[in-house]
């Protein structure tokens, strides 16, 4: 299913995000290379980086938004390993694969509702209105990181709690419009992908025994509790599966 993302050209970004193969070490997403705005262009840097003291599972901070707007996602290094025994035997530590696809696909989002916050206008009235959404998003989480002498705007991703659970206003700033529940569900596993995964799991499965939620993990990295949310793509899913028993 075609999703109508109104962020410029969405899909050269996220070809650019490691969520479906391990990094090699920071990841620096440069806008210059992409069909975006010029403000966009000229204002936004975007980078990935991996660090295993963290007390959370994943944070996205924001640096200096009122010249060049540094949004920097940072991620356990771990889960980068994990996804590399993954590759090597689907079997194996497909449950924490599952999580690193969740954080990935949240911290996505979560930095496309900041991009989208921003305003083109370039006037100083604009730009603080832009800052004082974001801090009013990033409330919760700025008296810590003060104390911690970090950035003033930061919001984390706490450990043990699936980041696939989330209200309807959780990336929102202002009057953002994005349905971010269906940004979610195609970052996770869009159409095209669940069709790879059926024909590879009816090819190597079926005829033997049924289909489960486990080998789709398996074989997506996309877990049951996510079908239980998204009950939508359950829906897609079965009738792929129905569609190969034909």
């Amino acid at each position: 299913m075609e999703v109508s993302f109104t962020l410029w050209s969405l899909k050269e970004v996220l070809e650019k995000i490691p969520v479906d193969s391990p990094s090699k070490g920071l990841v620096d997403l440069n806008f210059s290379e992409f069909a975006a705005p010029y403000y966009v262009k000229d204002v936004f840097r975007v980078s990935f980086v991996y660090e295993d003291s963290l007390p959370y599972e994943a944070c996205c901070t924001i640096y200096s938004p009122r010249r060049v707007v540094t949004v920097v996602i940072i991620m356990k290094s771990q889960y980068e390993d994990s996804l590399r025994t993954w590759i090597g035997d689907h079997t194996q530590a497909v449950n924490v694969c599952c999580l690193r696809r969740e954080i990935y696909c949240h911290e996505t989002c979560r930095m496309v509702a900041i991009i989208r916050a921003f305003p083109s206008d370039r006037s100083s009235k604009v730009r603080e209105d832009f800052i004082a959404k974001i801090k009013e998003k990033f409330a919760k989480s700025v008296d810590s990181a003060e104390e911690l002498k970090a950035v003033p705007l930061v919001s984390l991703d706490p450990e043990g709690v699936s980041p696939s659970a989330f209200d309807k206003d959780h990336f929102r700033y202002g009057n953002d419009t994005l349905n971010y529940f269906r940004l979610y569900q195609e970052l996770m596993l869009n159409y095209d992908k669940m069709i790879a995964a059926v024909k590879h799991l009816w090819a190597s499965i079926a005829g033997t025994r049924s289909i489960t939620l486990d080998d789709v993990a398996q074989e997506t990295l996309v877990c049951h509790y996510f079908f239980q949310l998204f009950p939508e793509k359950l829906t897609e899913l079965k009738e792929l599966l129905a569609e190969e028993l034909k």
